[in-house]
């Protein structure tokens, strides 16, 4: 797509470039496209755009009391009722900000309301579960149309400095040369969890503890393949890329669309191209009740053998592949020039026996050998970071891959000498075999730099053990820390475990701080509104 550019009236505004009358878009989508492209061109050149830059939430915490990632999604669209209508939108989602849909939860919200964002499945944590009530909440022609293309599927010009320089982005993601990925599970595990470290010298990127890396993956090219099986296809074929472009059939499977988990409207496309009712009339129930959990394209394509729209209809119903974000589980201080994550290599067998891998972390597992590159982008971190005084006591509780930025804050912590106390809480299945870090852990004990290290391993004991019990255990020593200024830290699973740890953490505050029975919620909530209460959940 080739865009052209307008004059300014002064020298010290930029040509402004135009989406032409000629590109794939309405006239409503070009107006949009054309506002957005200005707005990014008018700043100042020395201040190029970055996701370092995208907006956070304004509003205090109170002001959106929906905005909690342990309530449900009942209890929060309660909360919101009565909203506008972005608000309620809001509440549908997953309330991380984790940033991988391209927006906060709220940008996201105000951006399907206005009609920019046709897309309603890029909460990644909120899954199925959301996508669903987005359509729900949503009056008919109320969003955009399926064709408007979002912001992070247009190729503009790479953003610099002012000296010309490079500015690695979202948008221009830095090629990161894999340095090891190494395993962190022992044999006998179920589990594959991985150290992925990755280069970043001459990037000029430099993070915070608590921040999270975004990875750009691939598709399994088995997968891709067996789509093309089913449309008996080359994979040569030329078909439309996600930005107005052409490109080729193979490549837009590989690395730019979801070819797992299917679109609402990939659905409806299917059901409306099935030659044989029942398999249609089978496919309009799924876009009216959702598609079961585990069910990936190919086993539609399998499934509804005479569901076959034509090829480029088929690519335009797929999602945009999203890139994947990831806690940071290094500090600079500790490994100057590298980014280490800690990744769960997902694998599992579906409702119909057929082998499924998450895509990013088996693309980062399996497919990427050390010394090959891996697109990266910084998604700073608007709500989880270390205490700026290093005095400041530290309870952390990081289960499984949750231990990630918790191994981060550690090392910066080492790195400048901080004072504070460190409590860490830690679980997983079996301690012979799933101890993540175990001897880095064991070895900041030794130094005192770890004061407390409290363990739950689920299954070394008849009866299953975890972390919020090892709380429980605690819950003097706990009352004791916060007592004396410490900060409370969650990283992990948000519909589970930081559920219980919050309700764990407010029946210690109760019994400790013998407090009556809505007290402790406003104590905790206190804390939050402190930064002394943070949570780092998908």
């Amino acid at each position: 797509m080739t865009m052209m550019t307008t004059a300014m009236p002064t020298a010290s505004r930029r040509a402004i470039p135009v989406i032409p009358d000629s590109a794939p878009f309405s006239g409503a989508q070009r107006a949009w496209l054309n506002g957005f492209l200005a707005g990014l061109v008018n700043e100042p050149s020395a201040q190029p755009v970055s996701e370092s830059t995208a907006p956070a939430l304004v509003e205090q915490e109170e002001e959106l009391p929906w905005h909690d990632p342990a309530l449900s999604m009942d209890e929060r669209l309660k909360l919101a009722e009565g909203q506008p209508k972005e608000h309620v939108l809001m509440a549908a989602m997953a309330q991380l900000d984790c940033g991988a849909c391209g927006y906060v939860c709220k940008t996201y919200s105000q951006a399907i309301a206005r009609g920019e964002e046709p897309d309603l499945t890029k909460c990644a944590p909120g899954g199925t579960e959301t996508a669903k009530k987005l359509k729900q909440l949503l009056p008919a022609g109320g969003a955009a149309s399926a064709g408007v293309v979002a912001v992070s599927e247009v190729r503009l010009k790479v953003p610099t400095t002012a000296d010309g320089k490079h500015v690695y982005d979202r948008r221009n993601p830095f090629p990161a040369r894999m340095l090891a990925c190494s395993p962190l599970t022992k044999s006998g595990s179920n589990k594959d969890t991985r150290l992925v470290a990755l280069d970043l010298k001459n990037s000029g990127l430099s993070y915070k503890v608590g921040d999270s890396l975004g990875v750009y993956p691939q598709n399994c090219p088995d997968a891709v393949q067996w789509i093309l099986e089913a449309f008996k296809a080359s994979g040569a074929e030329d078909v439309p890329d996600r930005d107005g472009s052409r490109t080729d059939l193979h490549e837009l499977l590989l690395r730019r669309c979801v070819i797992t988990k299917p679109s609402v409207r990939l659905v409806e496309l299917l059901a409306e191209s099935a030659s044989n009712a029942t398999e249609a009339t089978r496919l309009k129930a799924m876009v009216d009740e959702s598609v079961p959990e585990g069910v990936e394209i190919v086993d539609l394509l399998t499934q509804f053998p005479s569901a076959r729209p034509e090829i480029e209809e088929f690519v335009v119903a797929l999602a945009p592949l999203q890139p994947r974000l990831y806690s940071i589980a290094s500090s600079l201080r500790a490994h100057p020039d590298q980014v280490h994550l800690t990744v769960g290599v997902v694998r599992y067998l579906n409702g119909r026996g057929r082998q499924c891998k998450g895509v990013a972390s088996s693309f980062l597992a399996e497919r990427v050998r050390p010394g090959e590159k891996v697109k990266v982008f910084l998604q700073p971190s608007h709500r989880f970071h270390i205490p700026p005084d290093g005095q400041t006591p530290m309870i952390m509780v990081g289960p499984g891959t949750g231990i990630a930025p918790f191994r981060a804050f550690l090392q910066e912590r080492k790195g400048t000498g901080a004072t504070g106390k460190n409590w860490l809480f830690f679980g997983d299945q079996c301690s012979e075999c799933d101890f993540l870090y175990e001897d880095e852990l064991k070895g900041y004990q030794r130094e005192g730099l770890l004061t407390r290290l409290d363990t739950a391993f689920s299954r070394d004991q008849r009866e299953k053990v975890y972390v919020q019990h090892r709380m429980l255990q605690n819950g003097p020593a706990i009352w004791a820390w916060l007592q004396e200024g410490a900060c409370f830290y969650v990283c992990g699973d948000a519909q589970r475990m930081a559920r219980d740890v919050d309700q764990t953490l407010k029946q210690i505050v109760a019994e400790q701080g013998k407090l009556s029975s809505e007290a402790p919620g406003a104590y905790v909530a206190e804390l939050a509104k402190a930064k002394r209460y943070q949570r780092d959940v998908y």
